[in-house]
């Protein structure tokens, strides 16, 4: 359970991708956990983008890789892990040219949400996420992210 957790946890990062001038490219997080290594790499796809997060260090023996292929219209996508289904889905919508939300289920059940916002310049992104606590009540963790 652990695992989905985590899983859920940088799931729920993807909805800053959905910002219109935000550039496709790779991003990489600041160092919340440490020796917790995490790089997004953002590709067009047709309309929509491609999110590839690659996972290293902490307990990850070896670099895991998950993917969520979006259209930005607020519509469930399932995220992989490695290649496989994770049970996840995430529902990515664009509100502006800086800012998205996002909703992570697991087993179509809401886990956790996400509001992102672009800066002005395009080099950070700030990603506010919303999911239960160890207490049960709603807990916020905000994440940085620097353009590589």
């Amino acid at each position: 359970m652990k695992h989905l957790g985590y899983l859920a946890y940088l799931i729920s990062l993807s909805p800053v991708i959905g910002a219109d001038n935000l550039p496709v490219g790779t991003w990489v997080r600041r160092e919340a956990q440490e020796g917790v290594h995490i790089t997004m790499k953002v590709e067009a796809a047709g309309a929509g983008l491609k999110l590839t997060y690659t996972i290293s260090g902490g307990q990850t023996p070896v670099n895991q890789v998950l993917t969520v292929l979006t259209q930005l219209d607020g519509k469930d996508a399932p995220t992989m892990m490695d290649g496989k289904p994770t049970g996840q889905t995430m529902a990515i919508r664009s509100i502006d040219g800086r800012h998205t939300e996002g909703v992570v289920k697991f087993q179509g059940k809401q886990i956790s949400t996400s509001k992102s916002e672009i800066s002005p310049d395009g080099k950070v992104l700030k990603i506010e996420n919303t999911a239960p606590g160890a207490d049960g009540k709603p807990a916020v963790t905000v994440e940085y992210w620097d353009r590589k």
